[in-house]
């Protein structure tokens, strides 16, 4: 087994590594992973860590990075390119509520970093991230805008916030515990209406009776 452990390269190395560090982190939580806990996972000495991290903050930071691209290569999957814009954020949703119900441990991780980190470099990387994901919902906006689905008067901005303050909530209840009191029909309904009032009276580019309300005044 050391001898398999010695052969391999640096790439893979750096991924067992990487590997070990989020096993601890969903184990002892952000304060209790240590180089020490990482080192003795992966079965090597503290300071053969350094020969791949400068540090712990480095490695944690590479940790919930990967996490991250694991998160966003799901919802991206799951959006697509095809169907309207808003049919996609749908989609996007959806995966997201799958993920958190399925990957409760990554999940959890992302919930403590972005709650719980101190550090401000690691507070900075989450925050980035963040508003990286309103940017494309942003930017999914105004294509929207563009093909007429979406209301002119739309501040994408605040309707992508909109909708990441709804991930997080879904997100906070299932790490609570609470999947059978918001359960995914009631989560997607949330994320639909909101959605709806984002579309309705596209064409005449909204106004104060635009949305879900505008919709029953027709009635």
């Amino acid at each position: 087994m050391a001898g398999k452990n010695d052969r391999m390269s640096g790439p893979e190395r750096k991924k067992q590594i990487v590997q070990a560090t989020l096993a601890i982190m969903a184990e002892q939580g952000l304060a209790g992973t240590t180089t020490r806990r990482i080192a003795e996972k992966v079965g090597v000495s503290e300071p053969a860590l350094y020969k791949y991290f400068p540090g712990k903050k480095e490695l944690i930071l590479e940790a919930l990075d990967a996490v991250g691209e694991l998160f966003y290569e799901t919802l991206s999957q799951a959006a697509g390119e095809s169907g309207e814009v808003t049919e996609r954020i749908y989609r996007m949703s959806d995966a997201y509520y799958e993920f958190v119900v399925t990957h409760p441990d990554e999940s959890m991780l992302l919930f403590e970093a972005v709650t719980g980190a101190r550090d401000p470099d690691i507070r900075a990387a989450l925050g980035d991230k963040m508003v990286s994901f309103t940017t494309i919902l942003s930017l999914m906006f105004e294509e929207g805008k563009k093909n007429g689905v979406v209301r002119k008067d739309l501040d994408t901005t605040v309707a992508s916030w909109q909708i990441l303050s709804l991930g997080l909530t879904l997100a906070f209840a299932s790490l609570m515990g609470l999947n059978e009191v918001l359960t995914r029909e009631k989560a997607l309904l949330a994320v639909r209406e909101v959605l709806e009032n984002i579309v309705s009276n596209a064409s005449s580019g909204g106004g104060e009776n635009s949305g879900i309300r505008g919709k029953e005044n027709e009635k």
